[in-house]
């Protein structure tokens, strides 16, 4: 039998070879087509939720239902690739006849809304903003009559007139029993600055959405700038609530607050940054109402330190493990930032509170309002106290492992950050975190106090510098070098990277 070189290959039994292998892919003999049609469209079903981009959603379904006409078939017969309605500024009539197509494909399937309708180019003038409540409007006659099968939304904006049409809108539906999870953010912090009012002021009457809460299955609520009717928001049985950037005028009355709080007793994340309710000082309780004993992250992000005391004071979090605190006017007005020593004290002689368990010792850390001795991350954000207000908050902090830092005053960072090394303060440590770090902090760290070493009793501990990729190599290397040799491990990230 003659050999058969490539050299002695005619051209025709290349295309002959190639003709073969496309039967054999056609006729079933290939690997992929070997596949049941079942485990095929698990795999489909995996590929087009493991997303964190919403637009993968679409990326993915579409391309995979061009691949071949098998694949095509698979697709279109599984409902759970199109349950994803993606609307962005602009609109356009391409993304109303996609929707339009996915919202028959996804058949009887729970939906999730995601409208994103900012514009990077807006000029912060209210009445000029491309996207209006009329764009809003036609988009909310798409979807309301699908709003038996909202499992989430996601709405992002500018301004408040599409927020305004939405609430409108969803205050005609008598029940969404599928809706576990809604998010509508105005995105302009800057109404939670002091004295802000809320504008566009004609506009400031709250709406009754869903009725007035047709919610059966509502979970996690975060309303970022917009406001409700808090006396009909329907807000209960909540496991997440995120109110925040919110102007103080439209803030629900303590009574109304109260309400909701204590209709959601199994809350384990609660943020408020900026206002939360209208605290009048005539009529504040003298005592602790809302005990949360499930809550178990809490973040808090103010504006006024006398007010955030008042606020604080209401609350009993025996379960807490996780805490926040950020001072936003430190953002809003950078020249003006708040004095937070008052505050870091106040928790610190909470964590002391009185209990009333005779059995228990004296400070109880399972009776305190704030647990601090149980917290095991704390995030410290654009903080500005005295030195001995920081110390003596941390020092509670015994069982913490997780510390983030950011923003925070060099004259407390230099006070700190040793202790915070040797485990003096701190000393279960695990992780130390300082996002945004300036070269400031980098030359602070580089430049610890010559013997300073990890505590042999302590855990070991890493340092996590997120730094401007702008800052030296060689700042950042005898950062490393100096952390090293003080027995502590070291992760440079840039911001882009982290």
């Amino acid at each position: 039998m003659p050999s058969v070189t490539l050299n002695s290959m005619s051209g025709s039994s290349f295309v002959n070879v190639s003709k073969l292998n496309a039967a054999r892919y056609l006729h079933g003999t290939s690997t992929i087509a070997a596949v049941p049609d079942e485990l095929l469209s698990a795999i489909f079903h995996i590929a087009t939720h493991d997303f964190h981009d919403h637009y993968d959603a679409i990326f993915h379904a579409t391309t995979i239902s061009h691949v071949c006409q098998r694949w095509r078939n698979i697709s279109l017969s599984n409902s759970s690739l199109w349950t994803v309605i993606v609307f962005t500024f602009p609109t356009h009539r391409i993304q109303f006849l996609r929707n339009i197509n996915w919202l028959a494909r996804s058949r009887s399937r729970p939906l999730h809304l995601y409208m994103d309708f900012r514009d990077p180019t807006w000029n912060w003038d209210e009445a000029s903003h491309c996207f209006s409540w009329k764009n809003m409007e036609n988009i909310m006659r798409l979807i309301l009559p699908y709003a038996h099968r909202w499992q989430k939304v996601e709405l992002l904006t500018d301004t408040w007139a599409p927020i305004f049409t939405f609430l409108s809108y969803t205050s005609r539906i008598k029940s969404a029993p599928m809706l576990q999870d809604i998010l509508l953010s105005r995105c302009n912090a800057f109404f939670a600055a002091k004295g802000e009012p809320f504008r566009p002021s004609a506009m400031k009457h709250p709406v009754s959405w869903f009725g007035g809460g047709a919610f059966h299955s509502l979970r996690r609520v975060s309303l970022a700038g917009v406001h409700v009717n808090w006396t009909n928001s329907g807000l209960s049985g909540l496991l997440e609530l995120e109110l925040k950037y919110h102007a103080s005028e439209v803030m629900p009355t303590l009574h109304e607050f109260c309400d909701i709080i204590s209709a959601c007793p199994e809350l384990e994340r609660l943020s408020i940054l900026g206002w939360g309710p209208q605290i009048d000082a005539d009529v504040t309780p003298k005592q602790r109402t809302l005990y949360l004993s499930r809550l178990r992250n809490f973040t808090f992000g103010f504006i006024d330190v006398d007010y955030a005391i008042d606020l604080l004071s209401l609350f009993y979090f025996p379960a807490l493990k996780t805490l926040s605190l950020e001072d936003i006017s430190s953002s809003l007005d950078p020249l003006h930032p708040c004095d937070s020593s008052n505050l870091l004290e106040y928790l610190t002689a909470a964590h002391h509170g009185s209990c009333t368990t005779s059995s228990h010792p004296f400070p109880c850390a399972m009776c305190s309002p704030y647990p601090l001795s149980l917290i095991s991350h704390l995030e410290l954000h654009g903080l500005t106290s005295c030195e001995a207000s920081l110390r003596c908050f941390l020092q509670e902090t015994t069982t913490l492992d997780h510390l983030v830092l950011s923003g925070l005053d060099k004259t407390n960072l230099q006070a700190i950050v040793p202790d915070l090394i040797a485990a003096a303060l701190c000393p279960n440590l695990l992780d130390l975190k300082f996002n945004d770090a300036d070269p400031m902090i980098v030359a602070l760290l580089a430049s610890l106090p010559v013997g300073t070493v990890r505590s042999s009793n302590s855990p070991s501990m890493r340092v996590v510098v997120v730094a401007n990729d702008a800052d030296s190599d060689d700042a950042t290397h005898e950062l490393v070098h100096v952390l090293w040799a003080a027995g502590v491990k070291v992760v440079i990230l840039g911001n882009a990277t982290s």
